[in-house]
């Protein structure tokens, strides 16, 4: 009985998605389209430092506060800025709330992670083991393989775990090259 629950929701779930999508899809496609493009991409050469510094901040909110999708956004901002332009503002506005989060997670600890991740996230995060001296492969790893699901959690997790902060570092830095950089093959 519970199995079949879990299926309708799935399906519920898949299909909201889904439906979610394709409405963005087709909204893009009209927006692309419409002389309203134009106009906004007149504005964002226009105030070029005042559009990136806002995804920047957005991006980084966004790390912050789960329920952001600022990756959406910087795939919008793609047509504006180009790629390279809107991988590194992505880039640097994930590893800068990243920071914060790393941050939180170490003073705040499991209390900060009840608020922001559900009972088995905060589970799994509490049952990991990181081996010492390996810090920056755990955190390579942990951002490559859930990237984008559960990016925040790793994040919130390091500082948690207290792997330390350079280490850290240079494992999310390296992981975003990895897992974004595939877009520049």
């Amino acid at each position: 009985c519970k199995i079949q629950e879990m299926k309708k929701d799935s399906i519920w779930y898949s299909t909201v998605l889904i439906v979610i999508f394709v409405a963005f899809m087709a909204t893009a496609y009209w927006f692309f389209k419409s002389p309203y493009f134009v106009v906004v991409d007149a504005w964002i050469k226009t105030n070029m430092v005042l559009y990136v510094s806002a995804l920047f901040i957005y991006k980084s909110i966004g790390v912050l506060f789960p329920p952001i999708p600022a990756g959406v956004v910087t795939m919008a901002s793609i047509p504006f800025l180009g790629w390279f332009v809107a991988y590194m503002v992505d880039m640097a506005g994930s590893i800068f709330g990243g920071m914060f989060a790393y941050w939180l997670g170490k003073k705040y600890g499991r209390k900060i992670l009840k608020k922001i991740f559900s009972d088995s996230i905060v589970n799994k995060i509490v049952k990991t083991k990181v081996k010492k001296g390996k810090e920056i492969e755990a955190v390579f790893m942990f951002r490559v393989l859930l990237g984008s699901t559960i990016l925040e959690a790793v994040y919130y997790g390091a500082g948690f775990l207290k792997i330390p902060f350079g280490k850290f570092l240079i494992g999310a830095s390296l992981s975003h090259l990895k897992t974004k950089g595939r877009y520049f093959e």
